[in-house]
């Protein structure tokens, strides 16, 4: 009987250790530096800081005087939103342009939703480094 109990602990054990959790979060599929071209400008990080999803991104392209944001961001379901009012307000826009080319390496997004000052409608292709 002892042999029994045991193996079918064994067992339950063994089902447990081999199932796949869900993943909680999407954000860490983007950390790292993502590049669209080599100009000043042409970079994205995305990264975790002080407990916090953020994108740091270029404000300015003059290279004299670069200028950088951090906002916050959130990945989910591979849909990307970002605060783009931060610190101010903790509302999420979608960026409804965002789309895997091969996920995890490469993505389309239109510069006029990441970047709300331009009025560009070009689509930029963005490739981790």
């Amino acid at each position: 009987m002892r042999s029994l109990i045991a193996i079918s602990m064994i067992l339950v054990l063994s089902f447990l250790a081999g199932c796949k959790k869900d993943k909680t979060t999407d954000e860490p599929d983007l950390y790292g530096t993502w590049v669209k071209g080599a100009n000043m400008g042409d970079t994205l990080w995305f990264m975790k800081k002080n407990g916090q999803h953020i994108i740091r991104m270029p404000e300015s392209s003059n290279p004299l005087m670069p200028l950088y944001s951090e906002k916050g961001y959130r990945f989910r379901n591979g849909a990307l939103s970002i605060k783009l009012a931060a610190p101010t307000s903790q509302e999420l826009f979608p960026i409804t342009s965002f789309n895997w080319t091969d996920p995890r390496k490469e993505f389309t997004i239109q510069n006029s939703e990441l970047f709300i000052f331009m009025s560009s409608m070009i689509t930029y292709k963005y490739k981790k480094i």
